[in-house]
């Protein structure tokens, strides 16, 4: 993106180390490297920040960014929303099929006192809990490569839109860390279930 040569172009025209320009905004050395290298994107604060002690606009700091940041948002966004329901889709299914299958196949199984039903239940409830929690990386993933919310809080601030909070994108996002613990937690849950009901077939 174009912000990261802006940042190291205005810094160095003000004569300015990472170390110093750092300090003048409340960020380490790192974070102002990893900006000028365009690894990572400032938040809103920082951007203020900048533009206040470069006084320049935050319009003129971005430049052509925000275009650029309104795609990936959206992008990022709408690939979100599929993986979460693909996450709890795999979920659901993982734990009907192995509730079913156990108690619709009652035969013992030959070794360590389980049923065939819940033997066949864990050969399908595995890939399908695995589906799961890979769909749940994806989107932790992309959290952390794109920073949705700092994006989209960007592209709202430059619109002059509404605040992120009242703007069904940035509510998603704002309310995706809900969606996410829901995930983890029923994912937990189902193992849960399974180990114990594992346990006190074996015991």
């Amino acid at each position: 993106m174009e912000l990261a040569q802006q940042i190291r172009t205005l810094r160095l025209k003000q004569g300015l180390s990472q170390d110093e320009l750092a300090a003048a905004i409340y960020v380490t050395r790192q974070t102002v490297s990893n900006w000028e290298n365009d690894k990572t994107y400032p938040d809103l604060e920082s951007l203020i920040l900048l533009s206040e002690h470069f006084d320049i606009s935050i319009d003129e700091l971005l430049r052509g960014d925000v275009a650029l940041m309104k795609k990936i948002a959206q992008d990022d966004a709408k690939n979100i929303r599929q993986f979460c329901q693909a996450s709890l889709v795999m979920v659901a299914l993982a734990a009907i099929f192995f509730i079913a299958l156990t108690y619709a196949w009652t035969d013992p199984f030959p070794h360590g006192g389980l049923t065939k039903g819940i033997v066949a239940g864990l050969f399908v409830f595995a890939p399908l809990y695995g589906l799961g929690l890979y769909f749940a990386l994806k989107v932790e993933r992309i959290k952390h490569r794109h920073n949705l919310v700092t994006y989209q809080e960007i592209v709202a601030f430059v619109d002059k839109a509404q605040e992120p909070d009242a703007c069904e994108d940035h509510l998603f996002t704002r309310k995706y860390p809900i969606v996410s613990m829901i995930v983890k937690l029923a994912l937990a849950a189902c193992a849960g279930a399974v180990g114990g009901l594992l346990l006190y077939k074996l015991l």
